[in-house]
């Protein structure tokens, strides 16, 4: 595990240094240490570094300002914040951290804090899909894209092209009519114009695969057409998550990275309306449950349980509420004002009042602090 520590006490980065290197259960490998963040930001520019332990509150620039930039640039990187005030451990709710640590550092949090990160670095391993030299990859979670073996976009010749692919890869399972593809497909043209056109996608979509490695990749029997590619995808990854009998830390957490959106969010096929609100709806059970059944939920998760949640049911009262109760547990009185202020703002695109139960909430909480 790479790691850098960034804190403009020299005397902070020497004793965590002292400390990291005790841990002999971890392969650590300090890369380097600043006092500065600006170096610090010019160093990750040129290395590679898997951990940065970070203060918040520096000179030159304030911890969570850094985050934001190094996130920015490299995604998967792990952030631990360390801090001697701790009313600043719940602003790594604002750039997702991976755990923070209060000032003096204590040795059982720091062994908590890179256990953490460890399982994080194996989670997202664990989401790249595991490919042969003669299998594809799909994302269809969001935006959709297809990945050939060397993990380069598939570019399609055609519209048509792309969606034949996608029905017959969701049909994959049975062979579908002819005559039930082209209804989907081209459901206003005649009949023999819609033949037509489907035998020239076939065609190329046929040849597309071949140039990607993929022989004989669509069969036709009796009128039928089925596809005949082992293609790994996010979808069928997420059914796994979802089918699960029960849920950890751990899984909660590849759900919220594998949902990057609505299943073909950006495409305008009918046929797929329905597997889109199955996977959607299914998300949030899950999501939902584990928050309300779970004893010991990490703030943090559970934080971003929440926003997920809101963000996929915006107009949802129980989970606005659950979303500012959550705040007022933490003592966020800023945030809590933002969220009341989002929750009014959302609310009033849809000419609907504050519910009376986050009003209180709120008003009650607003008094107190």
């Amino acid at each position: 595990m790479n790691i850098i520590i960034v804190d403009d006490e020299k005397m902070a980065i020497d004793v965590l240094s002292i400390m990291l290197q005790r841990l002999t259960q971890f392969q650590i490998d300090i890369k380097g240490a600043f006092t500065n963040a600006a170096d610090a930001l010019r160093f990750l520019e040129k290395e590679s570094v898997d951990l940065v332990f970070l203060d918040i509150e520096m000179i030159d620039m304030h911890g969570m300002q850094v985050a934001k930039q190094l996130l920015e640039k490299h995604p998967s990187l792990q952030i631990v914040f360390v801090t001697a005030h701790a009313q600043f451990a719940v602003d790594a709710f604002e750039v997702e951290a991976t755990d923070y640590l209060l000032k003096p550092v204590h040795e059982k949090r720091l062994v908590n804090a890179l256990v953490k990160a460890q399982k994080k670095m194996q989670l997202q391993v664990e989401a790249q899909p595991v490919r042969n030299e003669n299998s594809i990859y799909a994302h269809t979670l969001g935006s959709f894209y297809l990945l050939d073996a060397k993990q380069e976009v598939i570019k399609w010749r055609t519209r048509k092209t792309r969606e034949l692919f996608l029905y017959l890869w969701f049909h994959q399972k049975k062979p579908m009519m002819n005559v039930v593809i082209i209804e989907e497909l081209w459901p206003d043209l005649d009949f023999e114009k819609a033949t037509s056109n489907l035998h020239t996608t076939i065609y190329q979509l046929r040849k597309l695969l071949k140039e990607n490695g993929m022989q004989d990749s669509i069969q036709l029997i009796n009128n039928h057409y089925q596809l005949n590619v082992e293609i790994k995808s996010d979808f069928d990854y997420l059914n796994q998550l979802l089918e699960q009998s029960a849920h950890d830390e751990d899984s909660i957490q590849q759900l919220l990275n594998c949902y990057e959106g609505d299943f073909l969010a950006e495409e305008e096929y009918s046929w797929a309306i329905q597997m889109r609100l199955r996977l959607k709806q299914g998300v949030m059970h899950v999501l939902e449950t584990y928050i309300a059944h779970s004893n010991s939920v990490n703030s943090l998760l559970k934080y971003n349980c929440l926003q997920k949640l809101l963000e996929l049911d915006e107009f949802n009262e129980k989970y606005m509420f659950l979303l500012l109760k959550f705040l007022i547990s933490q003592n966020k009185k800023q945030d809590c004002t933002k969220c009341y202020e989002a929750i009014q703002e959302k609310l009033a695109e849809i000419n609907m009042p504050v519910p009376e139960n986050i009003h209180k909430i709120y008003n009650d909480y607003m008094s107190k602090v």
